[in-house]
């Protein structure tokens, strides 16, 4: 073995528990994610975490006020949840939601 290739790392020179890793993302990233966070506990989320701000942003610019349930159902999360990430264009008066009142319809004015 000559000297520029004595940390050349395949699978095979891998432990079976490092194995897989490499497997999935390349034994080149193996070794980038070990420079960066080698002797660390790492948390790797699950994908939908990874999702969520891009599935939050588009919940925000697709509401229209009257699609809460489609919205719902397309992106697989609760009515509470789409309220919370709205609650701005609510709160501005942006869009009516179905059913809800305003004070100035209780005031009857």
């Amino acid at each position: 073995m000559d000297k520029e290739n004595i940390y050349e790392l395949t699978l095979d020179d891998l432990q079976e528990q490092h194995r897989e890793y490499a497997e999935v993302i390349g034994v080149d990233n193996l070794l980038r994610l070990s420079d960066n966070f080698g002797g660390t506990s790492i948390y790797i989320p699950q994908r939908r975490e990874l999702e969520k701000n891009r599935i939050y942003r588009r919940i925000y610019q697709e509401f229209d006020g009257s699609n809460l349930q489609e919205l719902t159902q397309k992106y697989g999360v609760s009515k509470s949840t789409v309220y919370k990430i709205v609650s701005d264009k609510i709160g501005r008066g942006v869009w009516n939601i179905p059913g809800q009142m305003s004070l100035m319809d209780m005031l009857g004015e």
